[in-house]
């Protein structure tokens, strides 16, 4: 009889530590392609589609949809790039939509560029 009380509290608590550890998962996995996102685009030359395309790749690696990122403007006169990623939180998680329904893991990265005159000067 005790076990039938506390199997089910043991289960819940299981796969709520699954459930949470995957999300941190997935929120460093957004960091990760934001930052490397904006690194790629900082140097003179890259363009905002390179910056997506490496963003798209990391977020590739764990995720097959669900997720969209945008790339500030990048041109020659750019001072900071700005790479923004979201993830819905309802195509990645199992449990936690059914409490947070239209939910986003939103990060974003800014870097200063290297192609302006300013950069250099301190």
């Amino acid at each position: 009889m005790e076990f039938a009380i506390v199997a089910n509290v043991l289960f819940l608590l299981i796969l709520t530590c699954i459930e949470f550890a995957r999300m941190n998962m997935v929120r460093n996995l957004a960091q990760d392609a934001a930052y490397y996102g904006a690194r790629a685009a900082v140097v003179p030359g890259a363009t905002s589609a390179e910056a997506e395309a490496v963003a798209d790749e990391i977020l590739g690696s764990m995720l097959s949809n669900g997720y969209t990122i945008d790339v500030s403007e990048v041109d020659s006169e750019s001072t900071e790039i700005s790479v923004t990623v979201g993830v819905e939180l309802h195509q990645v998680a199992l449990f936690i939509p059914f409490f947070l329904p239209d939910t986003t893991i939103e990060t974003q990265a800014v870097m200063r560029t290297e192609r302006y005159e300013g950069f250099y000067q301190q």
